[in-house]
């Protein structure tokens, strides 16, 4: 049989065992034939706050409250994410700016330990890097931890981080080489858009998130809490946004319904994604959300 052939049996085999097995079969002939079960990637947020102040962040941070997640309540999440995924490609620490946690350093070695395979992944604003110690740097290195920087319009040396990390064998990029623009969320507070447009176009959707013993598919939808508790509105989280993964245990299940949309994708926008030069939030409540979609309401 030619490769191509074997290659195409191979993955019609794979479909129709995710149609007929039961999730949890799936997961046991995984594990039975020593393969893994594996997520893409996961962020998470260290801290809610930050140091700067966007407009149209999609995790709301203008709005938040300073509030730092404390490291035992990650690392929880994270041992019950194990005990469904063997393994995660990618896992983001994240914020608000994840290097405002004061123990910041206490994350990396247990984080590691749980997941020894993932590229773990901290990104940073870059505005504290100048204050960061030896001990910082070194723990990086030692745990093998990617530095990535969002290049915003500010007075920050990023050229100087990247050839620091080169010097002393720290993996380092840019998450964007130029932040001069920002993708606006233009959320329809009537809940009016149609999902599977929205879940198509939108980047988001691998950006699954995990907090509070709960996977979501993206990043808005855990922190919508922010928006709603700053200006006073409900765009509702249902129990179909999310996994609990204290009662969730098949990885094949998550997988399969993170491939399509959840009942949130009715507030994202199902059109052209607009962008706009990157400015300082004023916190109004347009920046999110559409206005026109909030006639009758304010």
């Amino acid at each position: 049989m030619k490769l191509h052939n074997f290659v195409r049996f191979v993955k019609s085999i794979k479909n129709i065992s995710e149609i007929l097995l039961p999730s949890r079969v799936q997961d046991f002939l995984t594990r039975a034939l020593g393969a893994e079960t594996f997520l893409s990637q996961v962020e998470f947020h260290l801290v809610d706050h930050c140091n700067l102040n966007c407009a149209h962040c999609d995790h709301f941070t203008p709005l938040s409250k300073p509030c730092f997640i404390p490291v035992e309540d990650i690392l929880s999440d994270f041992k019950k994410l194990k005990r469904i995924f063997d393994n995660v490609g990618k896992i983001y620490i994240l914020g608000g700016e994840p290097l405002l946690h004061p123990q910041l350093l206490e994350l990396f070695s247990p984080l590691r330990e749980i997941y020894p395979k993932s590229e773990l992944i901290i990104i940073t604003n870059g505005i504290l890097l100048e204050k960061m110690g030896k001990d910082f740097w070194n723990a990086l290195k030692e745990y093998k931890i990617s530095l990535s920087m969002t290049k915003y319009p500010i007075k920050v040396d990023y050229e100087k981080y990247i050839e620091k990390c080169g010097s002393m064998g720290i993996k380092s990029y840019f998450f964007a080489s130029e932040r001069f623009c920002m993708q606006k969320m233009d959320l329809d507070y009537k809940g009016n858009q149609d999902k599977k447009k929205a879940f198509e176009r939108c980047w988001r959707k691998r950006c699954h998130f995990l907090r509070d013993s709960k996977l979501y598919i993206c990043t808005p939808i855990p922190n919508i809490r922010f928006l709603n508790e700053y200006f006073g509105i409900n765009f509702s989280v249902g129990k179909k946004d999310f996994i609990n993964l204290d009662k969730e245990k098949s990885a094949a299940r998550i997988n399969r319904l993170f491939n399509r949309p959840v009942e949130f994708c009715k507030y994202c926008s199902d059109s052209e994604t607009e962008f706009e030069d990157y400015r300082v939030s004023k916190k109004e409540i347009t920046e999110w959300v559409r206005e026109e979609s909030l006639k009758d309401i304010f």
